[in-house]
């Protein structure tokens, strides 16, 4: 259907060499003895998906460039090369807060995107998306203009709830197969697929190319507390 016209950012995995799709914050040790470092980790994928959309817009197009960019657009990082610049996004974004379990806010991501692009002259504004009904255009919207979408799969409120997920899922010859079910989390769209009469949402999550279902998505956001306000998008336009 559409998706991003670049090639999305890539890092070159210590183990084995893989060539990842998109940034990772397992890149920072789970048995970091810095705190900080640990929260990267757990918590790091906001920022993340917040650094792989300013990396992906200045590679794409020159007049979204900033300060220190250039070392990182338009090829293949290394982990060390990738962590230093989540490094910069992390401290852009106020870092992540000390409270287990506590990442960064829809809110926070638009508040930041729109400071970065006044101080940088980008005729680009952000806000994160409330209604549920604009959604799925937005994000076609966006698509079309060659820019990734950040969407977020809610966190689950109750604890009778905190085993549901949304369901990640690998392309598979034949078909889709259930990789994980996850909550909270963010990730970027890079692709609307329609197949089978279905339709699937290209994603970038933990370095990898994942599928989510766009029927499963917005039943899963309508049948959950705040789901439609957790899980939704930061619409750039």
């Amino acid at each position: 259907m559409t998706g991003l016209k670049g090639e999305y950012i890539r890092v070159k995995r210590h183990n084995g060499g893989i060539i990842t799709y998109g940034g990772d914050q397992g890149f920072f040790s789970d048995a970091s003895a810095d705190p900080a470092e640990a929260r990267k980790r757990r918590m790091g994928c906001g920022i993340v998906a917040f650094g792989d959309l300013l990396l992906y817009l200045a590679g794409q197009n020159s007049q979204y460039r900033f300060k220190g960019s250039e070392h990182y657009v338009n090829r293949v990082l290394s982990e060390e090369a990738y962590k230093d610049y989540f490094n910069d996004r992390y401290v852009f974004l106020g870092g992540l807060p000390a409270k287990a379990g506590k990442g960064l806010s829809g809110f926070r991501l638009q508040g930041r995107f729109n400071r970065m692009a006044k101080s940088e002259g980008w005729k680009l504004y952000a806000k994160w998306g409330l209604s549920s009904r604009k959604l799925y255009g937005r994000m076609i919207e966006m698509l079309e203009k060659d820019i990734p979408v950040i969407l977020c799969i809610p966190l689950m409120i109750f604890k009778k709830d905190k085993e549901h997920g949304i369901t990640f899922y690998k392309k598979e010859e034949k078909g889709y197969s259930k990789a994980c079910t996850v909550s909270a989390h963010y990730v970027v769209v890079t692709e609307l697929l329609e197949e089978q009469d279905e339709i699937y949402m290209g994603i970038s999550s933990w370095g990898m190319k994942y599928y989510v279902n766009w029927r499963e998505y917005d039943q899963f956001i309508h049948t959950h507390f705040m789901g439609t306000i957790l899980g939704n998008l930061l619409y750039i336009k």
